[in-house]
């Protein structure tokens, strides 16, 4: 009767060491994709900061103005790239990853969708001296009312560019573009 017992004892033990393997692992995890989300609340934070100045243009097809101003709401401003995050460990298949090194370190990340229906098609991140220098990002949504396709740029040292397309089943395509120009 002392056989059966341990026959039970040894796929217990398996799946107890199997277990605590697997929880190690699930600390250890690092993020998904290029954590955009916690680079832009950084970035919010250093220019809310600094409030530098800026040179904002809007263009809405075609028709343009330009301000200066001395302080923006940056929350407001970068809301767009913070939304176009794709960090999420469920997206892991979702996007191929591209990495682009230069002299050993990193140069560019790409991250492209495989999955028409995810919102941000297209993430780069470009670096240099291991510090970002520019994201680009491309969203896009259909829907059977209306089509939006987004194309953004966020370069911390120079400013940020905004290039939205709609068409709507209603009304005739329109484009918008916002650029805001860092000048100090």
């Amino acid at each position: 009767m002392k056989t059966p017992l341990l026959y039970l004892a040894i796929p217990a033990l398996v799946f107890a060491g199997c277990a605590s393997g697997g929880e190690e692992g699930k600390h250890a995890t690092p993020d998904a994709f290029f954590d955009l989300k916690g680079y832009m609340e950084s970035e919010i934070q250093r220019l809310s900061e600094t409030q530098p100045e800026v040179l904002k243009r809007i263009a809405i097809d075609g028709r343009g103005e330009e301000k200066t101003f001395d302080s923006l709401d940056y929350e407001k401003e970068l809301d767009i790239f913070s939304r176009s995050d794709i960090n999420k460990v469920a997206w892991l298949d979702k996007y191929r990853v591209d990495s682009v090194y230069q002299g050993g370190q990193l140069a560019r990340l790409t991250y492209t969708s495989k999955d028409k229906d995810l919102k941000t098609h297209l993430l780069e991140v470009r670096f240099s001296d291991g510090q970002v220098t520019q994201v680009h990002v491309q969203n896009k949504t259909e829907s059977i009312v209306a089509d939006v396709g987004q194309e953004i740029w966020y370069q911390p040292a120079k400013g940020y560019r905004l290039a939205s397309r709609q068409s709507t089943a209603l009304t005739e395509e329109k484009e918008v573009e916002v650029e805001v120009e860092f000048l100090e």
